[in-house]
């Protein structure tokens, strides 16, 4: 082209170019702006983070404290473990939302075949009962205690015959209802699914194992971690999942501490479970410090006493690649273990207290059936030091290893164990079973009546088996209806006359401000011990305002609920009424209390021997002693409270209680001479009261047994309560566990003080 051809740019082109080199100056302006921000301005930030990207903060699980006896003899320890986690929020949401429809669903399930069987269950006791001819009634009545032990047993096997009947027909009946088994192929997110496939071999496991236990898992705990492998992890595959983090997304190796319960089953209830802290638990101010994934104590003593046993975490900083795998570590800091605590338990008498119930409640399915509820049969004992209000023992029966629940268990396995048909052994029925207390309540009504003047020691209680009152002549009798004769104090404590006590609570009743619910109030019914465990119920001590408010609760139940009766009471439009005072006054009727508050209350009855008082002194129960460095260095100790004083009025009331509760197991006309035959009562006197509670109206059905003992040792004094569910007479099943106890207690030789039930007496009614 020559140069002739060449055109002179217009305005409009020259325009144009100048527009373009504007504006690229001002983007390459802008560009050298920012990296001039960035890297001079904001540049010694920008390294700290980049060189943060090399680095994984990895949490490393500091052990909880060791938890000992009195004498710092292990009862909680650790094992240290390699655990392979899913993490909670790498579980697909689709996932959870199944897991939770289907807990849901299967929860109702069992609740209807749980409550189909017991309608069917009842169905057959009743049948059983109405069969029964009035003669063979008279005849049960009449029993001697070793016909009503064979009975018992006789009864305890029927009763499981129809359970295990009943269960099956249930599940037959309600077949339609229960939800089908949640399966990995089926019903879990492809994510899921892809994730568990490839752990699968790696643990090996299968992929429908570790499904079960996301299942299981979340089932109970909904927002917590899965612990797919927490046995035998080794390093090798270890090490493995931490290089290759990227290709199992939500799966954490840490190395965490499990609780090992040396004694297996010994004192259960006791000390509680640890598990991953909630999203509500997060929130609370106490737990400000942790983070999700973290362990904590749920409930019982690893609850209570979290802060102390809790530790600190420690954390070590890894360097990673661009891939995220691990080069090296950078910084180490250290977890530090929880500090130790000690309690008040002592393992030897807590062993014997387990063995005791087992005996007389029976290891053996058909001895060990509630012929009540036709599921196992249960009992507690509390042994504790009245000076102090230190726990030497205190457990429930039926109970459960821990070693063998606190797992990655299945959900069925796991309701197996500690559910309802197994007795509910987690459940503390100590602190937590509100029963019907019988005689042992018999104290009570005693000083009700001396301070009120309705009786003095020496008055003479009525002769016969009943006393008859209101106008529609309605009987109170002895046990078996039995005459005992007529008594004073000492002497119907002694034999347990109950008319005696009926014809005390028919006078209180026409007393002013309820002197006997006051008593029973000041000898701490009705209210928590302040025992140092949580969930304590405090139980009833029923008088006519109490009787409103149920009416009430009754009422409203029924509006809210549209039922026909909420079962609160029998009539919303009934009063508190003279029978019901008169039940009271023998433990029975609405009261309810727990064995911890019955062993708080023969506590206050204790003076050192040869310095009596006449005051009651209440200590409250303490399981905790001290928080202590593992190796055994004090840090703190906690003090007992000062004991609740009660003064009684006149000097000699509570002596001649004293005298009465003494002569129960000292004389041979005592209703727990039998089980003490032996004991030496000069060296280590007991004073004990027997107590048998009606449990329900069915004939089959056997009462509730209770002991309570209190011995004044001058070096090592002891309170000791016993009940059985279902143990018939009070000297039958519950004063042999208290007597083996205190044989263990005070090394007395099984030779000498066998502490066998009475095979036959004619007092033994209680």
């Amino acid at each position: 082209m020559s140069s002739l051809d060449r055109r002179t740019p217009t305005p409009q082109l020259a325009l144009r170019v100048a527009a373009f080199g504007i504006i690229a100056f001002g983007v390459f302006a802008i560009l050298f702006l920012r990296l001039w921000f960035l890297q001079i301005l904001q540049g010694d930030q920008y390294l700290t983070e980049a060189a943060s990207n090399g680095a994984r903060v990895v949490r490393v699980a500091a052990p909880r404290g060791n938890i000992v006896d009195r004498d710092r003899k292990p009862l909680v320890e650790n094992d240290a473990s390699t655990v392979v986690t899913l993490q909670a929020e790498a579980i697909p949401e689709d996932d959870r939302t199944t897991i939770a429809n289907w807990g849901q669903k299967q929860g109702e399930y069992d609740v209807a075949v749980g409550n189909l069987s017991d309608q069917l269950v009842d169905d057959k006791k009743r049948n059983h009962d109405n069969a029964l001819s009035a003669t063979a009634k008279r005849r049960i009545a009449r029993q001697t205690p070793a016909q009503a032990a064979r009975r018992l047993t006789q009864t305890r096997r029927r009763v499981a015959r129809y359970r295990k009947a009943a269960d099956r027909q249930a599940e037959r009946t309600l077949a339609g209802r229960q939800p089908a088994q949640l399966r990995v192929s089926r019903d879990a997110s492809p994510r899921l699914r892809a994730l568990l496939t490839r752990m699968a071999p790696l643990l090996g496991s299968s992929t429908r194992t570790l499904y079960d236990r996301v299942v299981s898992s979340t089932v109970k705990l909904p927002y917590g971690g899965v612990a797919l492998k927490s046995r035998k992890v080794s390093a090798g595959l270890r090490n493995y999942l931490l290089e290759r983090q990227a290709e199992f997304p939500g799966i954490t190796v840490t190395k965490e501490y499990l609780r090992r319960y040396p004694n297996g089953s010994v004192a259960a209830q006791l000390f509680g479970n640890v598990g991953q802290i909630s999203e509500d638990q997060l929130k609370e101010a106490k737990y400000r410090d942790l983070k999700a994934g973290q362990l904590i104590g749920q409930n019982g003593l690893e609850f209570e006493y979290n802060s102390f046993l809790q530790g600190k975490d420690g954390e070590q900083t890894v360097e990673v690649d661009a891939q995220g795998r691990p080069t090296g570590k950078v910084s180490d800091e250290a977890p530090k273990q929880g500090s130790r605590l000690q309690l008040s338990i002592d393992t030897a008498l807590e062993k014997t207290g387990q063995f005791g119930m087992s005996k007389v409640i029976g290891p053996k399915s058909g001895d060990s059936i509630d012929s009540k509820t036709g599921y196992r049969a249960g009992g507690a004992y509390v042994a504790m030091d009245p000076r102090n209000g230190e726990i030497l023992a205190m457990g429930s029966y039926p109970t459960v290893d821990l070693n063998t629940v606190y797992g990655p268990l299945s959900t069925k396995k796991y309701r197996r164990l500690v559910g309802k048909r197994a007795g509910v052994p987690l459940l503390n029925r100590a602190i937590q079973g509100q029963y019907a207390t019988g005689s042992t309540f018999k104290p009570v009504t005693a000083l009700a009546g001396l301070s009120t003047g309705v009786i003095t020691p020496e008055t003479q209680g009525p002769s016969g088996s009943c006393i008859t009152v209101g106008t529609l002549k309605q009987e109170f009798c002895n046990a078996g209806k039995e005459d005992l004769g007529s008594s004073n104090l000492e002497g119907a404590l002694q034999i347990s006359s109950d008319v005696y006590f009926y014809e005390i609570g028919q006078q209180l009743f026409r007393q002013q401000n309820k002197p006997l619910q006051t008593w029973a109030r000041l000898f701490g019914y009705g209210k928590d011990t302040g025992i140092d465990l949580p969930g304590e119920t405090p139980g009833t001590v029923p008088d006519a305002a109490w009787r409103k408010k149920q009416n009430e609760r009754e009422l409203q139940c029924r509006k809210d609920e549209g039922k026909a009766s909420c079962g609160l009471v029998f009539d919303p439009t009934g009063q508190f009424l003279l029978g019901d005072n008169i039940n009271l006054s023998v433990g029975q009727g609405d009261f309810l209390a727990t064995p911890l508050q019955v062993a708080v209350a023969y506590a206050g009855l204790y003076d050192p021997r040869g310095r009596p008082t006449q005051d009651l002194h209440f200590p409250t129960p303490q399981l905790g002693m001290q928080i202590q460095k593992q190796d055994g260095e004090l840090l703190q100790a906690f003090k007992p409270k000062p004991r609740r004083t009660v003064q009684v009025g006149d000097p000699t009331w509570k002596q001649d209680i004293l005298k009465g509760l003494n002569a129960v197991t000292a004389t041979p006309d005592g209703t727990a001479a039998g089980v003490f035959a032996g004991w030496d009562q000069n060296a280590f006197p007991v004073y004990g009261k027997t107590g048998t509670a009606q449990r329900c109206n069915e004939s089959s059905c056997p009462d509730q047994a209770w002991f309570a003992a209190m011995v004044p040792d001058p070096e090592r004094p002891i309170v000791v309560v016993a009940t059985v569910e279902n143990g018939g007479f009070g000297t039958t099943t519950a004063a042999p566990v208290v007597c083996r106890m205190l044989r263990t207690w005070y090394q007395q030789p099984k030779s000498t003080a066998p502490c066998e039930a009475a095979r036959s007496s004619a007092n033994a009614t209680e």
